[in-house]
């Protein structure tokens, strides 16, 4: 005996929910890896989001949902590396490696710029643009032994006329 066309009908929708579960689960899973993805991982995994988001079967506010996330989880992973950066530049200044401090604070620059493109928050922009400032002033200035402007190096001869000298 054949099924009926109602049974077949029940069926094929019944196998349509299957799949689109299935497509919910693998979407929620790859967003769920995202939350401690370094920040070019992060992005390259919000694209493959996008891009399975287009599945004209996903609810439109299911889309949203996941797309608002992903951006967070990028975002936040933009503002770990960041501020990572900027603290390795402030303890690179502070030994007195100033290259080391450059190509840290423009690592962390490029990470900040991403991050407040993705809707990074005002405190994070202040504690970021302090940690910058922080990094920019501190080494680099004095050097013991070394003459500055404002202590230039005695060069004059000694009086040896003087007792004490």
């Amino acid at each position: 005996m054949s099924p009926s066309p109602l049974d077949l009908a029940q069926q094929k929708q019944q196998a349509e929910r299957e799949a689109l579960g299935r497509l919910k689960a693998a979407v929620m899973a790859r967003l769920l890896e995202m939350k401690e993805m370094q920040p070019s991982e992060a992005e390259r995994a919000h694209e493959a989001l996008k891009g399975q988001c287009t599945d004209k079967r996903l609810p439109g506010d299911f889309k949203k949902q996941v797309l608002d996330r992903a951006r967070t989880f990028e975002c936040n992973a933009n503002m770990r590396a960041a501020t990572r950066a900027m603290e390795e530049a402030v303890d690179f200044a502070l030994a007195e490696r100033l290259k080391e401090r450059s190509a840290r604070l423009a690592m962390g620059r490029q990470w900040f710029a991403k991050a407040c493109s993705l809707g990074a928050n005002d405190e994070f922009r202040k504690a970021t643009q302090r940690l910058i400032d922080t990094a920019m002033m501190t080494g680099g200035i004095y050097k013991p032994g070394q003459a500055t402007r404002a202590k230039p190096a005695d060069i004059a001869p000694r009086n040896t006329r003087f007792g004490k000298a």
